[in-house]
């Protein structure tokens, strides 16, 4: 019997004469309907910047301060105590197997961006070296991508979930082009994914250097916001 990857509980599995035809053989789910529902989606009254929810659907305060230094983000699911509680198990617990959850509805956001290039944001040697894994890859199933950032070698600091808000809008950038990056950006619409949009600090470090190899332009998905 198949049991949910996060709460563990059994999974009755539906056969369905649609899924044996489109994958030949019936897909074993691994979530179950409750986990896969914890979630809260941002819905249509968010900020049409960075996709924090909010009451109506002008600029949020926060992204009115960046003024020039804009992007647009994307978000599906709200940062809530749910969200929270499944991040601190899959990526500072490490629980790999918790990539699943969230795989499909990665899936369903991609469809609906526009963009030429996927771009991960990158974690340092010493989060490989501790967790063996990037959050944000792990979420990824068949979609190609191409690591074009890399952490550089001389940033040591803390984790951006340790820092403030202060703090993080003063760190300094972290990233640098991997050496092939300019021949594949140059004139692309690169989409920037990483897992949480908190004040955007990181992935407008990211987009400068994305800018700087060549691409045409740069938009960012988040998971949650």
């Amino acid at each position: 019997m198949t049991r949910c990857v996060w709460c563990g509980q059994p999974i009755r599995q539906t056969v369905t004469l649609s899924g044996l035809w489109r994958f030949g053989q019936q897909r074993t789910e691994t979530v179950c309907e409750r986990c896969l529902t914890r979630f809260q989606r941002v819905t249509a009254d968010h900020c049409p910047r960075c996709g924090r929810q909010q009451t109506d659907r002008r600029c949020c305060y926060d992204c009115q301060r960046w003024g020039a230094n804009s992007l647009t983000n994307h978000a599906v699911y709200q940062y809530d105590a749910a969200f929270k509680a499944y991040m601190q198990q899959y990526k500072f617990q490490g629980d790999y197997a918790l990539r699943e959850v969230l795989q499909q509805e990665l899936v369903r956001a991609l469809h609906q961006e526009d963009y030429d290039l996927l771009v991960p944001i990158p974690i340092d040697a010493a989060t490989w070296q501790t967790r063996g894994f990037n959050q944000v890859t792990g979420w990824l199933t068949d979609q190609p991508y191409f690591q074009a950032l890399t952490v550089r070698a001389s940033h040591k600091d803390q984790p951006q979930s340790a820092k403030t808000r202060a703090e993080r809008l003063m760190t300094q950038q972290p990233f640098r082009l991997v050496e092939n990056a300019p021949a594949l950006l140059a004139n692309q619409r690169v989409l920037l994914l990483d897992d949480v949009y908190t004040t955007g600090r990181t992935l407008r470090h990211a987009a400068a250097e994305i800018i700087l190899g060549g691409a045409k332009a740069v938009t960012s998905l988040t998971l949650a916001r």
